[in-house]
């Protein structure tokens, strides 16, 4: 009787949360409200926040255990000359689809898949789909993969992977599936750093959880979760969840067994001019599309380009229930038979592309993204050879840290089962859930430093610039160092959503108000991600020694 009553308390606390996320946030536009207008939205803010501590108290979730066997440090010692009795650069490549047979007609391309897998994005959805709707996928419009490069300077001091998986988003513990699939051959192989990027495209197949059944999970998944006599509903098929863990561990293998010598170049195109825009203030962006350009010894073997760009993947809009990668795919196409081809996201909170000036009758929104796609895979191909030799040095190194979930939406669907990840719990009892997550640091050659971002990093964190106190929303200013200042000197990229899907980094001083329901408040797991980023950042650069 007395859980039957936690069950019955926890409805009515779900259905009261719901019920205030359809609150219209006229004002969202407003860069600050009125004091009046203030005050009613911390109310507001303060009352959603309760009411979801209080249904993580009811239901506190189930959080996955912690197996340190599957985190990777990286490198014992950095070097700053090539070392080893054959340096030189090594690198192998892969790439294989993650859709498998029976999900779509060969002939038609529509779906004709289990109806229990789902689209990724918004939670809303074309055809008149509503939050209480299935979301699943109408048609196939391009395929979803994984691709990988290992990476390695030939020092015997270890090699370094790193897969993109096109997908809505995979957390820390997807990533650390897949790293359990590859223990004793990591042992083997001498691999010591292994990293898992998420394209973040809202057109794949749902891969966080949070599109499931909602007009099932809220009701029942209290009781999943009180009782387990069932699995809790969620977003995420698990048989496809299988597949794509087996898939990348396998192309992972792949790509270590593909490895061969050749010379490394870098390179960057500026993308400042009708390519990227960035619409969140204070308006910072990383400004060119960097390329680093294997060439193998063998004339046989293809080159390999690796791409680091930052730019949200919505061409399709995000709510689409067609099944597409997005405008890297048609990067990919483009480049041919030139070069294996990868990217890696950027820091990209709140930047997307630039596509107005493409629109004209007639056109839909798979044309408008398969002509973006070829622009940028020009761009990449008109940037020819002309590149920096880079030296054969390769330093990697990671560490783990956690950030605590107070973003109510998200306690919620960690509570109710929907998104799995990887974290601990503060006390015994209680809603306090700490997300374990991780950040990492990479040299190559003498002038290049890479940072791992474990979500959609605010580029204001990697490269400076703030708001004052008078245009920040909390009505102060924040100082600190960004991430390029850290590394000494060398040129700063940022490979994001590497590691973990922990939602939107945003710089504290000018987190909105939550009641407001703007994207990257409600994407971000944690008001405290940025700050925390930066502390853990600083220690694995050794800037904070």
């Amino acid at each position: 009787m007395r859980k039957m009553k936690r069950i019955i308390s926890l409805w009515l606390c779900i259905a009261m949360l719901c019920g205030s996320m359809m609150i219209p946030a006229g004002a969202a536009n407003d860069d600050k409200p009125s004091a009046a207008m203030r005050l009613l939205y911390d109310a507001g803010d303060f009352a959603l926040r309760a009411l979801a501590w209080g249904i993580s108290c009811v239901l506190p979730g189930r959080i996955p255990p912690i197996d340190e066997r599957d985190f990777y440090p990286g490198m014992a010692t950095f070097i700053d000359q090539p070392q080893g009795v054959d340096p030189g650069w090594r690198l192998g490549y892969a790439r294989a689809s993650l859709l498998y047979e029976g999900l779509f007609d060969p002939v038609t391309k529509e779906y004709i898949g289990p109806n229990d897998l789902y689209v990724g994005g918004a939670l809303g959805g074309e055809e008149s789909r509503d939050i209480i709707d299935r979301k699943n996928p109408l048609r196939l419009v391009d395929d979803q993969g994984v691709r990988v490069t290992a990476l390695s300077d030939g020092s015997g001091r270890g090699t370094a992977v790193f897969a993109s998986v096109d997908c809505y988003a995979l957390t820390s513990y997807d990533v650390r599936a897949i790293r359990a699939l590859l223990r004793d051959f990591a042992r083997q192989n001498n691999v010591v750093s292994i990293n898992i990027g998420s394209l973040h495209q809202h057109s794949c197949i749902d891969t966080l959880g949070i599109n499931g059944p909602l007009l099932l999970a809220l009701p029942l998944n209290p009781i999943a979760m009180l009782t387990g006599l069932f699995p809790p509903f969620s977003g995420r098929n698990e048989t496809f969840m299988d597949h794509l863990h087996e898939t990348v561990a396998a192309s992972i293998r792949e790509a270590v067994g593909n490895m061969e010598r050749g010379t490394l170049y870098y390179g960057a195109t500026d993308v400042t001019e009708n390519v990227v825009d960035d619409r969140r203030k204070p308006f910072v962006t990383d400004t060119e599309m960097h390329r680093l350009r294997f060439v193998p010894d063998s004339g046989a073997s293809k080159e390999t380009w690796l791409v680091n760009l930052s730019a949200h993947c919505t061409h399709l809009g995000a709510t689409t229930r067609h099944i597409s990668s997005d405008y890297p795919y048609y990067m990919e196409e483009i480049i041919g038979e030139r070069a294996n081809f990868q990217m890696i996201m950027g820091a990209e909170l709140a930047v997307y592309t630039v596509t107005g000036y493409m629109w004209a009758p007639g056109k839909t929104s798979i044309d408008v993204m398969k002509e973006y796609g070829y622009l940028m895979g020009r761009k990449l191909i008109d940037m020819g050879a002309d590149d920096e030799k880079v030296t054969p040095i390769l330093n990697v190194r990671s560490l783990t840290y956690t950030i605590p979930v107070d973003n109510p939406i998200h306690r919620v669907a960690f509570s109710l089962g929907m998104i799995k990840s990887t974290g601990q719990r503060r006390y015994c009892i209680g809603p306090d859930l700490d997300l374990l997550t991780e950040t990492g640091y990479m040299e190559l050659g003498g002038n290049l430093a890479v940072a791992f971002g474990p979500g959609e990093i605010d580029p204001t964190l990697v490269y400076g610039g703030t708001l004052s106190a008078q245009d920040a929303y909390q009505g102060w200013e924040y100082e600190f160092t960004p991430m390029k200042v850290m590394v000494g000197g060398r040129k700063l990229l940022m490979f994001g959503i590497m590691n973990d899907h922990s939602g939107y980094y945003i710089l504290p001083n000018d987190i909105h108000n939550f009641v407001l329901f703007e994207n990257e408040e409600i994407n971000a797991a944690s008001t405290k991600a940025a700050l925390l980023l930066l502390e853990a950042f600083a220690r694995v650069t050794g800037f904070a020694e």
